[in-house]
């Protein structure tokens, strides 16, 4: 592999979220929808998420806060899935009220999942952005311009000249 496939792997990885994102919807649907259905087959919340919990008061449990700048999202809550007795868990519910439910799961046993579940099914907290950044970030030099190659042309172009600015365009 040549250092200049290495020092383009390099500069995606580079790209914040929004513009690895960005980059990769420019990508043939077929193969945008490929990386899509693997990268997010499974709901995790990822490192560095950018949510906040205030109170809810007078509700019960706490209003979730995400984006820049921060926005209700929706809410999470103590509760008993059991009806009243028994061992409590959490409960998130979306800015519209719904309850959140992920593979037919509506409670979790700690509030840091309740949350992670509602920042899953919520796009403006940038969870799926995020997780589909880090999906494209960890391939290997090579796979990784695999599949840049496939981007249009002018979109390629484009980005070779932010990898590789020449010493005219820094003047």
């Amino acid at each position: 592999m040549s250092a200049r496939s290495r020092q383009l792997a390099a500069h995606v990885r580079r790209l914040p979220d929004d513009d690895l994102n960005d980059l990769l919807v420019d990508l043939p649907p077929d193969r945008f929808t490929a990386l899509v259905e693997v990268a997010l087959s499974h709901p995790v919340s990822p490192a560095g998420l950018g949510v906040r919990l205030v109170s809810a008061a007078p509700a019960e449990g706490w209003t979730v806060l995400a984006g820049q700048p921060s926005r209700p999202i929706g809410s999470v809550a103590r509760g008993w899935p059991d009806g009243g007795s028994g061992r409590s868990g959490w409960r998130a519910r979306t800015g519209q009220g719904r309850p959140v439910a992920i593979g037919g799961r509506t409670w979790w046993r700690r509030r840091a999942d309740a949350v992670g579940a509602l920042a899953w099914v919520t796009p403006a907290s940038g969870a799926r952005c995020g997780v589909l950044a880090a999906h494209v970030r960890v391939r290997e030099d090579l796979e990784l311009n695999d599949l840049l190659v496939e981007l249009p042309v002018a979109r390629f172009d484009a980005l070779l000249d932010a990898a590789f600015p020449t010493e005219g365009a820094a003047a």
